[in-house]
């Protein structure tokens, strides 16, 4: 269930160029999905391929990869879907969580938390 969009920043992992993109943040998304020609133009690699179980109840196969993102002051290594024709851009949990980061719905943000130890 996307609540809001915000701007990130994306690179290859061994990669110096970002580009930024405007990302919907989805908690109901496991990883961040992001347009394939960005990816293919920051020299994102496939790594894998998944199937992804898609809201209206479809089974798509997709492509992996491993990016780079920087959002609200953090930076993390993530692994990240190829979107396909159409889709939109959104900011899976995966990455939230590792950038030890939680949403807050009422002020449509993302909040740092702590990590969990027990």
């Amino acid at each position: 269930m996307g609540i809001f969009n915000l701007t990130i920043a994306v690179a290859s992992i061994h990669g110096e160029t970002f580009e930024h993109v405007d990302v919907t943040v989805d908690t109901a998304c496991d990883y961040t999905t992001l347009p394939t020609e960005m990816l293919q133009r920051l020299a994102v690699p496939v790594s894998g391929t998944a199937i992804s179980d898609m809201a209206e109840g479809r089974q798509v196969p997709s492509d992996t990869g491993w990016a780079r993102v920087r959002l609200e002051g953090r930076q993390v290594y993530t692994p990240v879907i190829f979107a396909q024709e159409g889709e939109p851009s959104l900011l899976g949990v995966v990455t939230q969580e590792e950038a030890r980061l939680g949403m807050d719905p009422n002020n449509k943000r993302l909040i740092p938390v702590n990590l969990r130890r027990y």
